[in-house]
């Protein structure tokens, strides 16, 4: 791996992390703190009656997470770049 990758590939590391933490908030937190439980393998919140819960964010997450992912991905990325003074 090339000495100027390193900082991109860093940078897609921590922004799968942040994206994996903000999905169990968006989602499994929400769900649980309604008294639901979660369906990891369907993605839905089966709430104590029976119903299905879905998220009023629903439809805009996999935009969220796009433009989250890219966005801390150029910041972190830079970041790395200007602390350790790498030439792009």
């Amino acid at each position: 791996m090339k000495k100027n990758s390193i900082p991109l590939f860093i940078g897609v590391l921590v922004s799968f992390i942040a994206i994996w933490l903000v999905n169990d908030y968006f989602l499994v937190d929400q769900c649980l703190d309604n008294g639901g439980s979660f369906n990891y393998s369907k993605g839905l919140c089966l709430l104590a009656n029976g119903e299905i819960k879905t998220s009023a964010l629903g439809k805009y997450l996999i935009a969220i997470y796009f433009f989250m992912g890219i966005l801390i991905s150029l910041f972190v990325s830079f970041s790395i770049r200007k602390i350790f003074k790498i030439a792009q």
